[in-house]
């Protein structure tokens, strides 16, 4: 059997990745930070992932795991040179220390890096310039979602829908293709999810936070709201298009997306979505860039607009970094807004005609 070392025993690590893992057949070994979290896997070697969706519910047991503390450099060290493939899912901002530990341990494996991280390019951004010919670094479009958890037991309950992309321009394969692993372009794949998914979870947060609703679901859960989400896809869809240049079909992705929204399960809160506003109204974002493709095509940015435009004239002091956007970014008018924060001044009459000033 394969090895694979996963850092990060949280629930993404333990509710999506481990069982991808253990169905291609590796042994997973969980490292963390989190002294009880890696007695209790060593105590019980077990968990169960309830998988959900709008029809079902499946239980899958998740057997002979183990763990060891990132502290424990020896055996951890000793581990990471026998294993075959390496992994993350401890969000981004601590990939680079996981991958400044594995390139500097001595191996005589060829070893696949792949960091299942929420952003661009994760395992290849933290590369330096030192020679990895053991290591093959594979970027990943991770994508699952996972609701409000007990915090004291290591079952998880995660969405049924889970799919990861890998980056295709890679001659090793660490994992096999199936329902939810593939290999595809990355760039597409990759803008795809975040403006389609991430993009329009933003737009119904804030269509969500103005009429006083506090889950995703319950938008979802009447007319206007539902006929909102769906006119949000499609220009993101059509901005993608305009993006990748494909013809791919996009009409069942689309579709599940509303379906992964619909889910009451999920407990998914408006107010969580739409925190960091100026990180994810920023130039190049899940909001900026599709928008500025469809400006400079002459397509419809109905939608955008009216989320523009609740952002413009409420308050929501309640969002975590809404008051701080507020002063630094929304104080002047909205070609203010186009021309200093997202810098499109070629644009700045298209946009004042399309969105208002």
């Amino acid at each position: 059997m394969k090895l694979a070392i996963h850092f990060g025993a949280g629930n993404i690590g333990r509710g999506f990745i481990a069982p991808v893992l253990q169905d291609n057949n590796y042994e997973v070994i969980f490292v963390d930070v989190n002294k009880q979290l890696i007695e209790q896997i060593n105590l019980l070697k077990e968990y169960k992932v309830s998988s959900i969706s709008l029809n079902l519910s499946t239980d899958l047991l998740v057997e002979n795991i183990s763990g060891l503390l990132l502290e424990d450099k020896d055996p951890l060290c000793e581990k990471i040179a026998q294993a075959d493939l390496i992994t993350t899912s401890v969000g981004p901002k601590f990939v680079k220390d996981i991958f400044d530990l594995v390139s500097n341990i001595k191996t005589e494996k060829t070893q696949s890096f792949i960091a299942f991280e929420n952003m661009y390019r994760a395992s290849t951004s933290n590369s330096s310039e030192k020679s990895l010919s053991k290591l093959v670094l594979i970027d990943a479009v991770v994508d699952k979602i996972v609701p409000p958890q007990n915090t004291t037991s290591l079952d998880v309950t995660v969405e049924e829908y889970g799919s990861i992309v890998l980056d295709d321009n890679k001659d090793i394969k660490p994992l096999n293709e199936s329902k939810i692993v593939s290999y595809r372009n990355y760039e597409h794949e990759f803008y795809k999810k975040l403006w389609l998914l991430n993009g329009l979870h933003l737009k119904l947060a804030y269509f969500g936070l103005s009429r006083e609703i506090k889950y995703i679901h319950e938008i979802l859960n009447n007319h206007e709201g539902l006929e909102f989400a769906e006119k949000s896809i499609d220009s993101l869809s059509e901005a993608y298009r305009l993006f990748s240049d494909s013809t791919e079909d996009l009409d069942d992705f689309k579709q599940t997306i509303l379906n992964r929204f619909s889910l009451p399960e999920i407990q998914d809160e408006v107010i969580r979505i739409a925190r960091n506003p100026e990180i994810k109204f920023s130039k190049d974002e899940r909001f900026e860039r599709p928008l500025r493709l469809l400006i400079s095509a002459n397509e419809q940015v109905e939608t955008f607009k009216e989320v523009l435009d609740i952002v413009f004239n409420n308050n929501f002091e309640e969002v975590d970094g809404f008051t701080e956007f507020k002063k630094s970014q929304l104080s002047n008018d909205k070609s203010y807004f186009y021309n200093e924060f997202w810098k499109v001044d070629n644009y700045s009459d298209k946009y004042i005609q399309a969105l208002g000033n």
